[in-house]
């Protein structure tokens, strides 16, 4: 009689208590987390650190004397340009729709300023000749170049290590809708500094904007989500929601809804997807 042949089954292999789970999943976090805290970890190292925004006449006053400070202790021969003399030369030649942009324009809405080289002013396209000609006027040294969205102005004595000048005032024009409405209805006068800057909510839609572009950096867009999350950590309880969202629609239609997740990710202490 033939023989009967035998199945074997594999066998049922325990998994080990102290398996990793699959990289970047929600137990893998939770699995690492603990495996630091076997090692020890330091509590209390964020206590005392400043919560709210510091408001645009201290922030501009701290992010000017830390560059101002930086350039004289490693870039001394680079031209010394701040916010203030900008905005000086800009009102002078008569540019009257301006904004201060970019760091200079949120400085006020971060609990701990930070510094940037470079001046950032956007202007109506009727002003923009004005505001060129007025800044060239001024500081004739610095080079000029025209790009497709922005007027940059660099100093000949200050170059990075590839050996190219580094920029110090940016010209910029208005390339989308929502930079038109944040001109028309987004600029508020601060009292104590009489600079125009941005209100909160258009803020916090530029960062919004430059995180999800897909021709930006992405080191530049982590900043941007570093940024953003400061701001609205800071400043939560003073947004304007349906103003938010109605700018952010303007970004791209359906930004206005991504924005707010983007805030319940900054408050919760969630990752961006960028």
């Amino acid at each position: 009689m033939p023989r009967t042949a035998t199945v074997r089954r594999p066998k049922k292999t325990k998994p080990k208590p102290n398996a990793r789970p699959e990289m970047d999943s929600p137990e893998w976090y939770a699995w690492r987390s603990a495996a630091i805290a076997k090692n020890g970890v330091p509590h209390g190292l964020d206590i005392g650190d400043p919560q709210g925004a510091v408001g645009h006449e201290y922030g501009i006053r701290k992010s000017t004397w830390l560059i101002r400070s930086y350039r004289e202790l490693h870039r001394k021969q680079a031209m010394d340009v701040t916010p203030q003399q900008v905005i000086d030369v800009l009102v002078k030649a008569g540019v009257k729709q301006w904004v201060l942009v970019r760091l200079h324009g949120y400085v006020g809405y971060l609990a701990d300023p930070r510094t940037t080289r470079g001046v950032d002013v956007m202007v109506v396209a009727g002003e923009r000749k004005k505001a060129v000609k007025a800044i060239s006027a001024e500081w004739p040294t610095l080079l000029v170049k025209q790009c497709d969205v922005v007027v940059r102005f660099l100093d000949p004595n200050d170059l990075n290590r590839q050996g190219d000048p580094k920029p110090v005032i940016d010209i910029m024009q208005l390339w989308s809708q929502f930079q038109q409405t944040i001109l028309k209805e987004f600029v508020k006068i601060d009292p104590a500094t009489k600079h125009r800057i941005p209100r909160l909510e258009a803020a916090l839609v530029s960062k919004y904007a430059a995180m999800i572009s897909p021709f930006r950096l992405l080191e530049k867009k982590e900043q941007d989500a570093v940024d953003f999350r400061r701001m609205v950590k800071a400043n939560f309880d003073g947004i304007n929601h349906d103003a938010l969202r109605h700018l952010a629609d303007e970004v791209y239609d359906g930004g206005g809804k991504e924005i707010e997740k983007f805030l319940d990710i900054a408050m919760s202490n969630r990752p961006f997807a960028l």
